[in-house]
């Protein structure tokens, strides 16, 4: 018999039990004195020295014979203990022999065993033909295998086409930046894939070796999402576009929209422009004339005196040269190469080359950039940050640079005071009218018809007046609190900044009295300090 581990054999003599012991082989394991008295157990020997038993067990070195027990037991079948993993998966057998003149277990035996602990599946009669063909004892056999079952794969989309298009100019080596390669437009053609759907494989199911299904996990469906300007394919897995236009990606749904161009400058010949989609301009807008749109606009060329509203972004490949009544107002970003003389605002990120005499509002971010990359004069406010590379000027031009609080909630703030201003004045203005005719009704004066209704006029107009003071002063604490708190914004010198900025951080003031360089201004506790870039 050819083995490696140890293992230990009864032998049921007429003077009781002994115990022949195979050491192990070849850095075998040794036997398990835990195991083995178990096994004793199981045979029906209770009456053993353990200790004498253990210190036996643990000095052989070579075959020999222990006594165990006088007790009288009969003789014992071959056994077999069956071991099943954790997930099912696998089942072991472990064999102990027969004593000296004991029977061996048959390949049904075996069979009835592992069925007994409700093996069922993924029996491997090879391993059992070759068990019986040289038995091997006190080691765990792999004997049954469960069917694993195969993972499905979760649908998903491919888009074809830029779903993350940037606002952010190109900085060339010299420092200038590159206004015309942006990627705000995704432009396509009628007829264009937009996106294709991969559907979902469902996952295979498979087999422990107790017999019961091993469920893969549920794979995740998809459907394409897609607005007007678009046809979907027949079996919903491709999306075509029926325009030549811009295509968005909004959440999970995509969108095409018409893009009008004009040819020229926007002018008198075009009059004003208001479309339901994006707007491109080759040349010009002039002074006076406007242009609304629900998606992006773009003009290449300049805008002077004009309007330009848009619900996305604005480009401007050139700039604006507003003449104090030029305005631009974005849904999302404003891209432009300088700004003069004009209102710019945007709910997100304003960049251009330089503001010159300007109003710059940006709910997130006003970044300057490129090689001059100026500010001088007028007011720049931003959510939180504004970054330049030189902030005023030598011949010290008031500017004056906001930023830690969102503008609109900043103008809301101013907007309250003067409000409730306003209704503590008016409510003091009819508390003296109805004190004046309470007065006149104390010293027995008989009231006029129309003193009676201007009483009642008052009092209504107080119980009002109270009411929407309360709201109005509530929301102004808020607002006050949120301003107060919010001391994250910064604003960034790339260069130099010169006297005569003021800066405003979250209701938190500083006067630039001298040249600094390089440097930022933020919050450290109630002050705006300056500190090294």
């Amino acid at each position: 018999m050819k083995y490696t581990n140890a293992f230990f054999q009864l032998d049921i003599r007429d003077d009781g039990v002994y115990v022949h012991i195979y050491p192990a082989k070849e850095n075998g394991k040794s036997i398990d004195i835990q195991e083995m008295v178990s096994y004793l157990e199981s045979c029906g020997i209770h009456s053993y020295d353990l200790p004498a038993l253990n210190k036996a067990v643990m000095q052989v070195k070579e075959e020999t014979d222990i006594f165990v027990s006088a007790e009288k037991i009969r003789e014992v079948e071959e056994k077999a203990k069956v071991m099943i993993s954790r997930d099912r998966m696998m089942a072991y057998i472990r064999f102990y022999p027969p004593s000296k003149n004991g029977k061996y277990m048959s390949p049904r035996d075996i069979l009835n065993e592992l069925q007994r602990v409700n093996v069922v599946y993924g029996i491997s009669e090879k391993v059992i033909s070759a068990y019986i063909a040289g038995r091997q004892f006190c080691r765990d056999i792999p004997i049954a295998k469960g069917k694993e079952c195969v993972l499905g794969k979760d649908a998903k989309i491919k888009y074809h086409f830029n779903t993350v298009p940037t606002t952010r100019p190109e900085l060339l080596e010299d420092g200038s930046v590159d206004f015309h390669k942006l990627c705000l437009f995704t432009s396509i053609k009628n007829g264009d894939l937009l996106a294709e759907l991969i559907p979902e494989v469902p996952g295979t199911e498979g087999k422990n070796v107790l017999g019961n299904p091993v469920i893969p996990p549920k794979v995740k469906k998809k459907v394409l999402k897609y607005g007007r300007n678009i046809k979907i394919s027949e079996d919903n897995c491709k999306l075509y576009s029926e325009v030549d236009g811009d295509v968005k990606l909004e959440g999970d749904t995509v969108f095409v929209s018409n893009t009008y161009t004009v040819a020229a400058d926007v002018d008198a010949s075009t009059g004003d422009i208001k479309y339901n989609g994006n707007v491109v301009v080759t040349g010009n807008v002039r002074a006076g004339f406007r242009i609304e749109a629900t998606g992006d606009i773009e003009v290449n060329g300049v805008v002077e005196g004009a309007y330009l509203k848009a619900d996305g972004n604005i480009v401007l490949k050139r700039g604006i040269q507003g003449m104090g009544r030029g305005e631009l107002e974005a849904g999302i970003n404003i891209v432009t190469k300088f700004i003069e003389s004009s209102k710019v605002s945007a709910s997100g990120v304003i960049n251009a080359g330089s503001s010159l005499h300007s109003e710059l509002i940006a709910g997130e971010e006003v970044i300057i950039s490129g090689k001059k990359g100026f500010v001088i004069g007028g007011t720049v406010s931003a959510g939180k940050k504004i970054e330049a590379s030189v902030f005023g000027n030598k011949m010290n031009t008031p500017t004056v640079l906001k930023v830690g609080v969102k503008p609109e909630v900043m103008e809301r703030f101013k907007d309250l005071t003067t409000i409730i201003k306003d209704e503590q004045e008016e409510m003091i203005k009819q508390k003296q009218i109805l004190d004046s005719l309470k007065n006149k009704l104390a010293s027995g004066q008989k009231l006029l018809p129309n003193q009676v209704i201007l009483a009642k006029q008052s009092s209504e107009k107080l119980k009002t007046l109270a009411e929407t003071l309360e709201k109005d002063s509530f929301e102004y604490m808020k607002l006050k609190k949120e301003i107060e708190d919010n001391t994250n914004g910064k604003i960034v010198v790339n260069n130099t900044i010169f006297p005569g900025v003021s800066i405003d951080i979250s209701n938190r003031m500083l006067l630039i009295k001298d040249i600094r360089s390089r440097c930022q201004f933020k919050i450290d506790g109630a002050d705006v300090i300056g500190a090294p870039v």
